[in-house]
């Protein structure tokens, strides 16, 4: 007996509209911009008994944001280390 795969990785039909199409005509959901007094929520919280959303106090630089944790503190975000909500 012989197992026969056939694994293929998926491709959208010819022809189909990509992200990128939609983007061009401006049907692209735009990211929420990130504002003081803003909560996000946090894709790994900084301990397993911390909460998983963090209270945005002021922006740093471009890609750091300086946030509070509740029962945490405070504690210094990059922008991918979480989203909003």
């Amino acid at each position: 007996m012989q197992l026969q795969t056939d694994i293929r990785t998926w491709q959208p039909p010819a022809g189909a509209a990509s992200v990128r199409n939609w983007e061009k005509f401006g049907c692209a959901i735009p990211a929420p911009k990130l504002a003081p007094s803003m909560w996000v929520k946090l894709f790994n919280p900084p301990t397993a008994f911390s909460f998983d959303e963090a209270w945005l106090l002021c922006q740093c630089s471009d890609e750091k944001w300086l946030a509070w944790i509740p029962d945490y503190g405070e504690i210094l975000l990059s922008t991918n280390e979480f989203c909003a909500t």
